[in-house]
């Protein structure tokens, strides 16, 4: 593996400080989704509500969403040493605390301070892996990342399910404990600084309206779908929209912003941006959809549908570094446009389900359906980071992570909601062929986000290696 990587511009040293915040962004995205099929013995363990438990997953969110936009800012002052090791830690004292959790305030606390070191830790991955390798091998180290970003919450809720129904969930972060602790040893001595550092200021009121900005989006849309356009979420979306436009204007007047978002003036860069939002939002509805629809309809347990999708992320973690390999050699038109369409064609199966369909076609199509996303979610935005100066690096990766969590969030929100509305609206809303409808018309939501992601890449991405 180490002689392949050589051949891509790496040498061992850069290949081990990769390896270490790759592993170190490895376990920290898999806690993201590692709780959720745990939630339920937890509710019983601590005697909470299914409103209360769900903060476990919206909190984490949020905090990581906030952190963020602040990566860019933390990248350019501190060296890479002391930023991995400080949010290591804090990742790693979150984990502990959570493994002997025994109050729901206590177990929250812990997963937030999760949340702020995971925060951190991609963003940084990605930034790093773009200035050590040559602009010309750049596919190969997003498509490794591009792996590390879909494998880990795909498999998570498969190792959850059967970790949990044999020794409980407090085994979960246990056994996290260990590998975090390896991960900050393999720092010690293979990790070193890269990039050059910058004694710059913290712009605290810039600080204030991107946690008022971005945590208002995320907060308004993750309750959306449960709740409907209550006061709260009208509340928090107005908050978060109006933060964000002043975010921006003040971006644009500082010397020293906390986040250049001016770098959206680059076509290139801007055009990426648009379309990764648009892919996210239509890939994060299918882990969301495809438990409901089995185990809710169809009444399996949640061991099943993560074996379901089980075969869709092996399919990923092949796809990935070889969708890197092809952007290289061919650049992003020629996988974006028959990534699209495979995905755009393949959840047309989807919107046709019913019942009686077969749990073998139904992962082969979601199977297939992920094999095109992996052709264009990781392509696409390296393409964009390309168009970047390296110097502006850390602020595109900021911005890409945030605006892609950001549309992840909105599009299941919002898909979520047109099938609450549908089903609500039909003649018999606790019938089984109404609940079904309703999936598959958020399916068709996800497949037309795809059909103008494919319309304007045919427009507007042009031929290029």
């Amino acid at each position: 593996m180490a002689n392949t990587l050589e051949k891509f511009g790496l040498n061992r040293k850069m290949i081990m400080i990769n390896a270490v915040m790759l592993f170190g962004a490895f376990i920290t995205i898999l806690n993201q989704t590692l709780l959720t099929p745990a939630l339920p013995s937890i509710m019983r363990d601590m005697n909470i509500d299914a409103a209360t438990a769900q903060w476990l997953t919206t909190g984490f969110m949020l905090v990581n969403g906030i952190m963020i936009p602040v990566t860019a800012y933390l990248i350019d002052r501190f060296s890479t040493r002391n930023l991995f090791f400080f949010s290591m830690s804090l990742f790693t004292l979150g984990t502990a605390l959570a493994s002997v959790s025994t109050t729901f305030p206590m177990i929250l606390t812990a997963r937030l301070l999760q949340a702020a070191g995971a925060g951190v830790l991609m963003p940084m991955g990605q930034t790093i892996m773009l200035l050590t390798l040559p602009r010309q091998y750049r596919g190969v180290g997003m498509g490794i990342i591009g792996l590390v970003i879909g494998v880990a919450p795909a498999v998570g809720p498969v190792i959850s399910g059967l970790v949990v129904e044999a020794f409980g969930w407090h085994i979960l972060f246990k056994a996290m404990v260990p590998l975090s602790l390896l991960t900050i040893v393999a720092a010690y001595f293979f990790l070193e600084n890269m990039g050059e550092t910058t004694n710059i200021t913290l712009d605290m009121p810039s600080v204030i309206l991107s946690t008022l900005g971005f945590g208002g989006l995320l907060y308004s849309f993750s309750t959306l779908g449960s709740t409907g356009f209550s006061t709260v979420v009208t509340v928090s979306l107005l908050i978060g929209i109006v933060s964000l436009i002043l975010f921006i204007r003040r971006q644009l007047q500082l010397e020293e912003p906390l986040l250049k978002v001016d770098i959206l003036t680059n076509r290139k860069f801007a055009l990426s941006v648009i379309l990764t939002m648009l892919v996210q939002a239509a890939l994060n509805i299918g882990p969301v959809l495809n438990p409901i629809y089995l185990q809710t309809i169809r009444g399996y347990g949640a061991s099943v549908s993560g074996f379901i999708m089980l075969p869709a992320s092996i399919a990923m973690l092949i796809m990935s570094p070889v969708s890197g390999r092809l952007f290289d050699k061919f650049g992003p038109r020629k996988l974006a446009i028959p990534g699209l369409f495979l995905s755009a064609a393949f959840t047309l199966p989807m919107i046709m389900m019913d019942e009686n369909t077969s749990l073998y076609y139904l992962a082969f199509v979601y199977t297939i359906r992920t094999i095109g996303l992996s052709l264009v979610n990781m392509p696409l935005n390296t393409w964009g980071l390309n168009a970047l100066e390296n110097r502006v690096m850390a602020h595109g990766t900021a911005i890409g992570n945030t605006f892609r969590q950001v549309a992840g969030s909105i599009g299941t929100a919002v898909l979520i909601t047109v099938m609450s509305i549908i089903v609500a609206n039909s003649a018999d809303p606790a019938s089984i062929s109404s609940q079904i409808y309703g999936i598959n018309m958020a399916y068709a939501g996800a497949g037309l986000l795809m059909f103008t992601a494919f319309v304007l890449t045919i427009l507007f991405v042009k031929e290029e290696k």
